[in-house]
């Protein structure tokens, strides 16, 4: 009987023991593949692409990247890709980096995915037109190469910048014209990700009642609306003075009060970790 018992604890003690050894394994194989899932060659096809992979601590993964990314510094070391435009781009090139994950832009890169797909090669495609979307492509991009934690602290620190610039906000809401080129006029529509950055510091985009993102418009119109601040991109070479110069603008509210800005517009339209710094400007301009 003593023998029989025994031997009855030594096997319900054996069982135990796999049990316990098969849930290890398993644990161990999950692990595995969860690490074999994690991209470590990426190719980031947009400056803003990069800016985010670098900022929740991705770098080492990335195999190339677009010809324009230029922040953070450490961004200009990698190997380039070719340019944001679709058409500077190739298929073949992009291959020569052997990637096994490519981060596109809806609307530029779309023509990418069909390819992509036959390949077997995995992809993002990214469609921020908001600092929520924003902020959830941050939380994707983190989850994808493995650095969830880093994406959440960036997330965290953009909802603390929006809650300060909206307790800070000024109580009158400025008119806004924000001009994306000169030639022909072009400004933003309520589809740009630069509107919901300009209504999140309480300014009214002149040009809201538009869908496009980036609308062609007319200087009859923009005078017509009458803006409080005018904002420029430093790319165009422009400046205060100039515009001032224009034909009929000095009768505009913001050329009067000096509310002329020139700007830099990487930093505006960039969609990416750096939205902080581009609320905080915004923020102290119209004071």
């Amino acid at each position: 009987m003593k023998n029989k018992a025994l031997s009855k604890k030594l096997n319900k003690a054996f069982s135990l023991l796999l049990i316990a050894l098969l849930l290890t394994l398993s644990s161990c194989t999950k692990k595995n593949r969860a690490q074999s899932e994690i991209p470590q060659r990426i190719v980031a096809l947009s400056p803003v692409a990069t800016e985010i992979l670098f900022a929740v601590g991705a770098e080492d993964q990335v195999a190339a990247v677009s010809d324009l990314a230029d922040y953070p510094e450490e961004a200009r070391k990698k190997p380039f890709a070719g340019g944001f435009d679709g058409k500077t781009l190739s298929m073949e090139t992009i291959l020569s980096f052997k990637p096994d994950f490519v981060y596109l832009t809806d609307g530029m890169h779309n023509f990418l995915i069909e390819p992509l797909e036959s390949y077997g090669i995995k992809y993002y495609v990214s469609k921020a037109n908001s600092i929520k979307a924003v902020e959830q492509e941050i939380l994707d991009i983190g989850i994808i190469t493995g650095h969830e934690k880093n994406a959440k602290k960036i997330v965290d620190n953009i909802e603390e910048t929006v809650l300060k610039v909206q307790k800070n906000a000024a109580p009158t809401q400025l008119k806004v014209y924000y001009e994306v080129w000169n030639s022909p006029f072009m400004s933003v529509g309520t589809e740009s990700f630069i509107n919901d950055i300009l209504q999140t510091v309480n300014l009214k985009n002149i040009f809201d009642d538009l869908k496009d993102a980036y609308p062609v418009v007319s200087e009859e119109t923009i005078l017509a609306r009458q803006p409080d601040l005018i904002l420029i991109p430093m790319t165009s070479g422009l400046t205060v003075d100039d515009i001032k110069a224009r034909n009929g603008w000095d009768s505009l509210p913001a050329v009067k009060n000096n509310k002329v800005f020139i700007i830099n517009d990487n930093l505006y339209t960039r969609s990416g970790p750096r939205i902080t710094q581009t609320l905080e400007e915004l923020s102290k301009l119209i004071k």
